[in-house]
């Protein structure tokens, strides 16, 4: 019984982590896309959490992918 529950324990702070750390991505306005330099957006090697690029081209349009507790706390 006390396996069980830690097994649970844990699985639910695994995916607690996982969701407070997923990427949430908001699109650039071309405006501000204007403004990298003097290093273009295309040559940025920002990451993430050590894990996805920052700068990210989705759908043809450059975001700003952060995670999610990241955009939460204004980081």
């Amino acid at each position: 019984m006390n396996r069980t529950r830690l097994i649970l324990a844990l699985s639910l702070v695994a995916l607690g982590l996982v969701w407070l750390g997923h990427p949430v991505c908001v699109p650039i306005p071309d405006e501000e896309l204007k403004n990298f330099t003097p290093v273009p957006i295309e040559q940025r090697t920002d990451r993430d959490l050590f894990l996805f690029r920052t700068f990210q081209k989705r759908d043809g349009h450059w975001c700003q992918c952060k995670s999610w507790i990241a955009r939460e706390m204004f980081f």
